[in-house]
């Protein structure tokens, strides 16, 4: 347990301990307007008789009505969150949207950590999170991550608010922070040398060596001896493409550099990057960065 300032709130609520803490956090204007922020943070003790509703004075509170990240430290907690019900065993963390239907209750003496948050692409990020976990709002998290210590991070800097102390954090650091976290959460560290990371390396290797010829998924699975959807999702969560995706803006980065460093026609350009079609070479690259590449010709290098 992290050593708490001592004007952390004592909490008066059913099933929460004496040693527990909370902090809440109000962020400028700026930081609504340009970061993530925490609204609150806790580090909670609880025995069985904890039990959170939606439809408590809590539940109703502003620093309530955003996202939260629960991770269990300890003992077992079961969380209902938007008509779907599941457990969390330590080390796990659930991904609650507290703007829609939710409750979590302690099974037994437990450790709850907690983080509400909100800001720029949050909702967005939180719907992609969940997509790329398949729709599991409860996740494991892989060894060597630093979910929990970022967690207890932002704890540790809210006990300690606009101070000289070294854990604290300016609103810029409290938003790193929880962009570092969610971006873990969406894409989970891996070893360089597992299994999945050698396939997808190879199938890299593979795309970069033939990027201009026909390529398609198939093949490119083919190569790595997988089935094109099998591959297909293990590619995204790697790299945070699909493999279609890294092909068309690895060619398109091929296209910007032939656009500034040669005479070749927008055609011939079209061709020799592995388009088949001036027209859909155009349409593509006009997607992909917002202009056409001739007007892409015409910017100062």
């Amino acid at each position: 347990m992290p050593n708490f300032h001592s004007s952390g709130i004592h909490i008066n609520e059913a099933g929460v301990l004496p040693e527990s803490r909370r902090y809440y956090n109000t962020p400028s204007a700026i930081a609504r307007q340009m970061f993530y922020y925490p609204t609150e943070i806790g580090y909670y003790s609880l025995d069985d008789r904890y039990d959170f509703l939606d439809t408590s004075p809590v539940a109703k509170r502003a620093s309530h009505r955003n996202f939260m990240l629960l991770y269990v430290d300890a003992g077992a907690m079961e969380i209902f969150n938007d008509g779907r019900r599941t457990l969390a065993a330590p080390g796990q963390l659930a991904l609650i949207d507290c703007r829609k239907p939710h409750r979590y209750k302690a099974l037994r003496d437990s450790w709850m950590l907690f983080l509400h948050f909100d800001g720029c692409n949050t909702a967005a990020f939180f719907e992609q999170i969940m997509a790329a976990h398949s729709g599991k709002w409860v996740l494991s998290l892989p060894a060597g991550g630093h979910v929990r210590s970022d967690l207890l991070r932002i704890l540790d800097a809210l006990a300690h608010p606009f101070t000289l102390h070294p854990a604290s954090l300016s609103e810029s650091d409290l938003s790193q922070t929880i962009y570092r976290i969610l971006c873990e959460l969406l894409f989970p560290p891996q070893e360089n040398n597992s299994p999945d990371w050698d396939s997808i390396a190879q199938a890299i290797r593979f795309i970069l060596d033939h990027l201009f010829e026909s390529l398609s998924v198939e093949q490119v699975a083919a190569q790595v001896s997988l089935s094109p959807s099998h591959f297909s999702r293990r590619f995204k969560a790697r790299t945070g493409y699909s493999p279609h995706e890294y092909i068309v803006l690895r060619r398109i980065d091929e296209a910007k550099s032939l656009l500034h460093t040669t005479s070749l026609s927008v055609k011939e350009i079209a061709f020799r990057v592995g388009y088949h079609s001036e027209v859909n070479f155009i349409a593509s690259f006009t997607s992909k960065t917002g202009m056409s590449p001739a007007a892409f010709r015409r910017l100062p290098i």
